[in-house]
């Protein structure tokens, strides 16, 4: 697999079929390093994903780290696949208002059907608000 700076890998990744969550989450890609299966992602954390505590839900920040940790295996594949959850966990550690949200995916272990993941999320203050750990399953791209 050829070698895609940065800037290739988000515009091979933006070439995709758009997916819905990803429009919801108003997803902006910022930094993706297909060589060492790293990706950063930003969100739009709204003010209707806040409970009545007034930050945002865990489910939504648990699927800004699904899809940005997705990415970053993704693109260690040359995009060539999807990456199905298998199971994740999830640890929340501070509040995340609404605003601009920053989550990281990391590929810790890649095997010919199984992808090991790291996910970080960090609120508006650049504070590490939630961290997860996932598994998920290499299968082709049906699109291709």
């Amino acid at each position: 697999m050829e070698r895609m700076s940065s800037a290739q890998a988000i515009a091979r990744l933006t070439k995709r079929p758009p997916v819905g969550a990803s429009e919801l989450l108003a997803q902006e890609p910022l930094q993706i390093d297909a060589a060492r299966g790293f990706a950063r992602m930003a969100y739009q954390g709204k003010a209707e994903f806040c409970n009545q505590l007034g930050v945002i839900h865990g489910g939504f920040l648990a699927a800004m780290m699904d899809e940005a940790m997705a990415i970053a295996a993704t693109a260690a594949r040359g995009f060539d696949y999807v990456v199905p959850t298998l199971g994740m966990k999830t640890s929340y550690l501070a509040p995340a208002g609404p605003g601009r949200l920053i989550a990281e995916g990391q590929v810790v272990r890649a095997e010919e059907r199984l992808v090991f993941l790291e996910g970080r999320l960090f609120g508006g203050d650049g504070e590490l608000a939630a961290v997860a750990s996932a598994t998920a399953r290499f299968r082709k791209v049906p699109w291709k």
